[in-house]
């Protein structure tokens, strides 16, 4: 028997910062879980820590991609349409999208039937490689599909891509500095995150977990 899909509709918006401090947000409006916002906050070292606003967030994904530490904060604010302002325990994020471009048009002209499908985002992992570099950048870890490092397949449904036009991170009250590119080889998921920093809207697909 074939097991169910969770589907998690939302945005990811990630930036590297100057002092080496970098942030992956994901802001899920429709999910199993219920509307929700979480962070992915490495390290200068490289230590990658996830701030959850819940329990059953952390669990749940801490079930399927790989962290050193897990906080349980308060995390508060997304993304508006407009811009990006999230508080997550230590950190205080603002994100500035820049202006749709023609890679909005090109992700969005995909029938929306075929980029909820797994099988046809399979096909499209087969053709990252040749596309996803001059479409996103710098991106040669970026992955529509694979299995995760807790053992589920995931999809990645990309709707819009958008580069940042400029961020600021605050650390504990602290700047870190002006908005850079994100190192590559993340190591947290299947896939990284393009190294310029963006916001992506997109749906995650990924296998529920087996009955027991």
């Amino acid at each position: 028997m074939s097991r169910g899909i969770d589907r998690f509709e939302g945005a990811i918006a990630a930036a590297g910062f100057a002092s080496g401090h970098m942030t992956v947000v994901g802001m899920w409006h429709d999910s199993p879980l219920g509307a929700f916002a979480d962070v992915m906050w490495i390290h200068p070292d490289g230590r990658r820590v996830l701030l959850a606003p819940s329990p059953a967030v952390r669990d749940f994904v801490t079930s399927v991609y790989a962290f050193d530490e897990t906080r349980i904060v308060p995390v508060t604010g997304g993304w508006n349409g407009r811009d990006i302002a999230v508080q997550a325990g230590p950190l205080y994020l603002r994100l500035a999208p820049r202006p749709r471009d023609w890679r909005s048009w090109v992700f969005a002209a995909r029938p929306r039937v075929l980029r909820r499908s797994p099988t046809w985002l399979a096909f499209e992992d087969r053709l990252a490689p040749l596309l996803a570099r001059p479409l996103l950048g710098g991106a040669p870890g970026v992955r529509l599909a694979g299995v995760t490092p807790g053992g589920r397949q995931e999809w990645f449904s990309v709707d819009d891509y958008r580069p940042l036009a400029d961020g600021r991170l605050k650390v504990e009250g602290a700047d870190a500095g002006p908005l850079v590119a994100l190192r590559p080889g993340l190591g947290v998921g299947l896939s990284d995150f393009p190294t310029r920093p963006a916001l992506v809207q997109l749906a995650t697909l990924i296998e529920a977990p087996a009955a027991g």
